[in-house]
């Protein structure tokens, strides 16, 4: 007897016969600054004095990152990614981000805020940087169901994933603390991990130099 496939068996096939040849793995790849280590200490105790007065699986001990994009794309593109954040991100001006209390995104989510005027002295600014990123975005889109999401609402994330009732009483709460950081935003890093696995790995630091075009491309035949 002869056994027909459907045209969704046949696509489901095909995907996990590409996916699996040398180059064409999927990973989940994020760009980050690089915090220095005395404010991320700042926000592990914040989530340490969350976590032991509302128990909840987002543990306080999750990594500390404030993101700028985050993305999907296939290990064969990889070098092409780095080389354009590269020339991106040399050309950025390190500029001071203050991060300010906190705030809330009902209702399951406590933060703090990057505040307002954080880059507003520097020739981009974070509003500058995400426009440079959409530069490249064609380079960060896996697929069309899978595009890059640029970061607009900059934030260190507290607690998130909260029950309703949790979220509406660590809230009272937590919208009469005040909080405060700031750092110069000097190098951002590239983290990458493979499916089912929970941990971020370094795999690019660039520092930010505000260097001309020229220069920029320069530096990057140099590397």
């Amino acid at each position: 007897m002869q056994v027909h496939q459907s045209v969704g068996e046949k696509r489901q096939e095909g995907f996990f016969r590409y996916s699996s040849m040398p180059g064409y793995q999927e990973h989940e790849y994020q760009l980050v600054w690089s915090i220095p280590d005395a404010v991320k200490e700042k926000i592990r105790k914040i989530r340490v004095g969350f976590q032991e007065k509302y128990p909840m699986p987002y543990g306080a001990g999750q990594q500390v990152l404030l993101p700028l994009v985050k993305f999907k794309q296939r290990q064969l593109l990889e070098e092409r990614v780095k080389h354009s954040i590269y020339q991106l991100a040399t050309g950025w001006r390190p500029f001071q981000i203050r991060l300010q209390d906190f705030a809330a995104q009902p209702s399951h989510s406590i933060y703090v805020p990057v505040a307002a005027r954080s880059g507003s002295s520097g020739d981009a600014g974070l509003a500058g940087i995400t426009r440079d990123l959409k530069s490249i975005q064609s380079l960060l889109r896996l697929d069309k169901e899978h595009t890059p999401f640029f970061i607009t609402d900059h934030k260190i994330l507290v607690a998130g994933k909260l029950p309703p009732p949790i979220f509406d009483k660590a809230w009272l709460e937590y919208a009469q603390k005040s909080f405060s950081a700031q750092f110069l935003a000097d190098a951002c890093l590239l983290l990458k991990r493979s499916a089912g696995n929970p941990n971020w790995q370094i795999i690019q630091r660039v520092e930010l130099r505000n260097l001309p075009v020229g220069v920029k491309q320069q530096s990057l035949f140099e590397a």
